[in-house]
């Protein structure tokens, strides 16, 4: 009896370690790769690439730019993005994959873009919001690590808090999942029990018996601006 319980229990464990695990795992992607190309030697490239580890871990490509000399209405950007082949197809603004920081000091003009892989957790409006709010004031104070270092720390911080609220209804539907099979296995358990009638040592003869039975029922932001799905803020700083 106690061998059969412990091994209902094993099962009811291991169907819920299995539902957590194909529910609440993180997607596993291929490392992505940081390019920096600072023209005016201000950036602590370290610290910006030790900023950028997160996004990288989650298959992110990440284009710094940071120029003397640039322009003020995205086209400079979009040629460096082409340049390193971030461009993406027919002439889109950015590669799917990846995300981009520019900075010009002449025009002081900056600009973040985030491809199609990442414009619904990153769209236009909290890119404008990081860019007025984190990356400007840093540039205005003469600050451009801190800037990068801050602005790259609120993109992997948008990214995580949206995958949370997108696994929420899987959790909640784990979580019924494992709460049935407990229930299951408890009726199993009870079932055991109440069947279980031994008969007195001397007449030499014991009855056993079990009947199990289970059922299981259950039921079922704003992305970016641009044609190619992408999500872009760029202006004066």
């Amino acid at each position: 009896m106690v061998a059969r319980r412990t091994w209902h229990l094993r099962i009811a464990l291991a169907l819920i370690a299995l539902l957590l695990l194909t529910g609440c795992a993180s997607e596993v992607s291929s490392p992505g790769r940081l390019i920096i190309d600072d023209e005016t030697e201000r950036l602590s490239q370290a610290r910006v690439a030790e900023a950028a580890t997160p996004l990288l871990q989650r298959g992110a490509t990440v284009a710094i730019f940071v120029v003397e000399r640039g322009d003020n209405y995205g086209d400079d950007l979009t040629n460096r993005l082409a340049g390193v082949g971030l461009q993406g197809f027919l002439y889109s603004r950015i590669f799917p994959n990846a995300i981009a920081i520019y900075v010009s000091y002449e025009p002081r003009y900056s600009e973040l873009r985030a491809g199609s892989d990442w414009s619904d957790d990153l769209p236009n409006d909290a890119l404008s919001s990081i860019r007025a709010n984190v990356l400007n004031p840093a540039l205005r104070s003469g600050d451009l690590t801190a800037g990068m270092v801050e602005t790259l720390k609120r993109f992997e911080s948008a990214l995580v808090w949206s995958g949370v609220v997108r696994r929420l209804p899987v959790v909640g539907f784990v979580l019924i999942i494992g709460a049935g099979v407990v229930m299951m296995v408890r009726t199993m358990l009870r079932g055991n029990l109440n069947s279980y009638h031994p008969s007195p040592w001397w007449s030499g003869s014991s009855n056993d018996s079990s009947s199990d039975s289970s059922s299981s029922s259950w039921s079922d932001s704003s992305s970016g601006g641009s044609s190619d799905g992408s999500s872009s803020s760029g202006g004066s700083w």
